[in-house]
This record gives C-alpha cells, structure tokens and sequence, in this order.
C-alpha cells in the first residue's frame, strides 16, 4: 500500500467553498500580574498563571488530499481476453482511494468508474475536487477498459457496473478507513457515465445501498437486457457537453429520461468529452462546482426531489452551465 498527502489549490479552492464548515477557533486566557508597584509592598504582591489550553481547530474545506491504493479482487468473476492477451478467472481492481486528509469518518464515498482506454489518472482534477470536499473516492482500474494493461481495451459495461457494487462492498468493511453506509455514490465519465446508466436505470445491476449517481457523458448501451426506467431510490445527475465530438449530447438526454427517481440534466455549452469535467476553464471549473453541489444536497437532504435539485445548483451563462429537460 502507498501513501501521499498534496494540497489542492487555485480554482479547486473557490469549489470548495460550497461544503459547509464549522470553525473552532484556539483561544490564550494566560495572565501573570505584574510584581510591586509603586505604592504596593512586594511583600503582599503575588503572581497568578492560568495554563493556556490550545484546541487545534477543525480541518476546513477545501481539505488537502491524501491517497493510497488497495488491490481487491474478485475470484467469482473472469477478466475476458483483451485483443492477443488471453483471458483469466478473477478480477483485480488496482483501485486508487483519495480521501480528505485529517477527516476521520466515516465518510461519504464516491467510487468512480473511468473511460475507456483510460484510466484513473486522467481523472485526477475532478477526483481531487470530490476528495477535497470532504469525500472518500475510489477509483478501480478496470481490467477490460484501461490502457494501462497488455492487449487492446474492450468495452465491458455489465462486468464494470458488478465491479463498482464489489469496489463498495469491500470499502465497507473499513479497509480504507470508516464508510458512512448511508452515503454512497457512484459517478463515472463516457464508457463510465454509461457503467452509471446501467445501476441507475437498469433492475439487472441495480444496488439499493446507492444514493447519488453522475453519469458524464454516457449513454444507454446497446445490447445489455434489461429494462430502463426502473423505479430507483435515490438521485440522478446526467451531464454533457453540446459539442461533445463522439456525439454524445441526445444519448445524454435518453438516459435523463429514462431515470425515474429525483433528477438533473446539466450542460455545458460547447463543451467537448473530456475538458468539460476536468479543464482548467470558468466552464469546467463551474462543472466540478455543480457536482459537488449536487453531491452534498443529495447527501444532505431526506427525500430529494427535482425541484429541490433544481434550486439547489447555481448555473449561469458565463460558465456556459446550463439545466435541461
């Protein structure tokens, strides 16, 4: 297992500012009197100290960040060949695991699910901006998808929407630190965001410990059965760039309204894949924002609606963020 600590600065500063905090600040009640004076016998004079007591206060958002990786893995399941590179029983899910430095939990969890030919790495600015607002995020490398294994990349939905529901189970035991059991994500980008539809909106794959989902620029998959509107506890959150180059703004909007629980469709205008979550642009700055406000109203809200969702996220036209029906 390794570990790291780093500060997350610059725009990821003005997100943060979003989650609520509570300061306690260290107080000095210290006092020694002065000795005689004039008029005042130094016999009768004497000296009080009161310790002073100092109280560290509270880390604050936006917290530093601290990372670690875990290995788990699934012997129920096989990793199907990639390309020339045969396949093999078990899954091994490198998952790399950010966390708010000097929070103890239990935590809000988010677990991630990357692109395909992709990896988490790629990732490392929107998954900051989740850790530094105050979330534990896991990020499993997925045998079928990522680049960084031998053999060509496959897309693997079905095994990947399993992986993310193993990925929380095997957080809850407590391997990382304290889970709080009540508050779990999943969000995932392109092939990801399309691993987030298959939870959301598919009975198949459906995990009732889910409470937020955030499907970035994915789609309803072609050729996985299943119905796709299943009543789903929980919230929705369906992002999208318009200029999106792989066309992906309209399948977008099937798996917004497809969802049947609370929801939000969010864009950004010209917006393209990638840099819509991760560029260091007022726009994709103003995304990682939504999400995270999106994240603390679901988690900090009984019985979320729509509208509430609505209200509760700030778009505007310098940012280009938008919500949709």
């Amino acid at each position: 297992m390794t570990r790291r600590g780093r500060i997350v600065f610059g725009a990821l500063g003005a997100i943060i500012l979003i989650a609520v905090g509570i300061f306690i600040w260290p107080s000095s009640t210290a006092r020694v009197d002065a000795p005689g004076r004039a008029g005042v016998p130094r016999s009768t004079t004497t000296t009080t100290t009161t310790t002073t007591t100092t109280t560290a206060p509270i880390p604050q958002p936006p917290y530093a960040v601290e990372d670690e990786t875990e290995t788990f893995t699934d012997p129920t399941r096989s990793t199907p060949a990639r390309g020339d590179v045969p396949g093999h029983a078990g899954r091994t899910l490198v998952t790399v695991i950010r966390r708010p430095e000097g929070l103890k939990g239990p935590l809000p969890l988010i677990v991630f699910a990357h692109g395909w030919d992709s990896s988490p790495a790629v990732y490392e600015s929107l998954l900051d901006t989740w850790a530094a607002a105050g979330y534990m995020v896991a990020a499993p490398t997925f045998p079928d998808s990522a680049s960084v294994y031998p053999g060509s990349p496959i897309s693997n939905y079905p095994a990947q929407a399993l992986d993310m529901s193993f990925v929380i189970t095997q957080l809850l035991t407590g391997v990382a630190g304290p889970v709080n059991p009540a508050k779990i994500a999943v969000a995932g980008h392109s092939d990801g965001g399309t691993d987030i539809a298959l939870l959301a909106l598919n009975p198949n794959y459906a995990d009732h410990r889910i409470r937020a989902y955030l499907s970035l620029s994915g789609e309803i998959p072609v050729g996985v059965s299943g119905t796709w509107s299943a009543a789903t506890p929980g919230a929705l959150f369906v992002a999208v760039g318009t200029a999106d180059q792989y066309g992906l703004y309209p399948r977008a909007q099937q798996i917004y309204a497809a969802g049947n629980m609370a929801k939000v469709f969010v864009t950004l205008s010209g917006g393209d894949h990638l840099e819509t979550y991760l560029g260091d642009t007022p726009g994709g700055a103003a995304m990682r924002a939504e999400t995270v406000t999106f994240l603390n109203t679901v988690m900090t809200t009984k019985h979320i609606s729509s509208a509430q969702l609505s209200t509760a996220l700030t778009p505007g036209a310098t940012s280009g963020i938008a919500l949709n029906q």
